[in-house]
């Protein structure tokens, strides 16, 4: 089970990309490449995030991304939270309505989804894109090998 959509997981690629390459404008496309990303669905990710001021936008054949926010403060929940998905975070993992309808007679499983919850969320919450670093030189040392 997938916890958050592609755009999410895309755009947190994308992010550690441009922090691996901090201090750099790195074009669309040379991301799409890298991270193996449809490019049209990739382009309307970075302008969300340029959009929302967690990254910076130039124009032009010399233009490209890059961060604008320090990748230290930028949770993998705050980029849940900046593409409008923790609202997934309150379906039921049975039915398709939020778990609230079921507190009076939860299903089966609910306590424990809602610990699992707890757990993955507190995860998000506590792991940043500068950790996320560490995976990309990994990523890149592949390409280069």
């Amino acid at each position: 089970m997938m916890i958050y959509s592609d755009t999410v997981r895309y755009a947190l690629m994308a992010l550690s990309y441009l922090a691996y390459h901090q201090g750099k404008l790195v074009k669309a496309d040379e991301i799409a490449k890298a991270q193996r990303i449809p490019k049209p669905f990739l382009s309307k990710i970075l302008h969300e995030l340029a959009r929302r001021n967690i990254l910076h936008s130039v124009k032009g054949p010399r233009g490209g991304f890059t961060l604008k926010v320090d990748p230290k403060t930028l949770s993998m929940w705050d980029v849940v939270v900046i593409m409008g998905e923790e609202g997934k975070f309150n379906s039921c993992v049975l039915m398709p309505e939020k778990c609230e309808v079921y507190e009076s007679n939860p299903c089966v499983v609910h306590h424990k989804w809602e610990n699992l919850k707890r757990k993955v969320i507190e995860f998000l919450k506590e792991t940043t894109i500068a950790d996320l670093i560490t995976v990309e030189e990994r990523h890149m040392a592949d390409m280069i090998s």
